[in-house]
């Protein structure tokens, strides 16, 4: 079965790798299949420890998730682009702590990714339920606080 597991994987990245590749000579396409098998082993193998299995509603909730996060990421760097350019006094970097509503390893990485990919903050430490991020503004401080990203995470989360 993990055998079997190991060669579709390897196929499936194979094959977009074909498609978007475009070159097709023997050498490069030896290296293709290496490097896509050593992706593939990679990818099993880190999924070991957890032994996490695909969850369907991930499928469907992550999306929704990212849209969000994008909306997010456009307002933020709106934001950051007026700290920027108006008055130097307007950035006040501090250091927040933002309570986690996560239930395991994967919301905890997808909210410390999340705060990092939104202009004018980023994740410092994880530890436990915890995260520690650094805010250009204070007020990022305050909308990180306020817990509206964790729990968009929570809801994602499939646990």
């Amino acid at each position: 079965m993990r055998l079997l597991r190991l060669l579709l994987v390897i196929v499936a990245l194979f094959t977009v790798w074909l498609l978007w590749g475009g070159l097709y000579k023997t050498p490069v396409l030896q290296l293709g299949i290496l490097s896509c098998a050593l992706v593939a082993w990679l990818m099993l193998r880190m999924a070991e420890p957890d032994q996490q299995k695909y969850n369907w509603r991930l499928a469907y909730r992550l999306p929704h998730y990212w849209l969000w996060l994008l909306g997010q990421m456009v307002v933020s760097n709106i934001q950051v682009l007026r700290l920027v350019l108006g008055p130097r006094s307007a950035l006040s970097p501090v250091l927040v702590e933002v309570d986690a509503q996560a239930s395991n390893k994967f919301a905890l990485a997808l909210l410390g990714n999340s705060i990092t990919l939104t202009p004018g903050t980023l994740t410092i430490d994880i530890d436990d339920n915890k995260i520690t991020a650094h805010c250009l503004t204070a007020a990022a401080a305050q909308s990180l606080q306020a817990g509206a990203m964790s729990r968009r995470v929570a809801r994602v989360d499939p646990d």
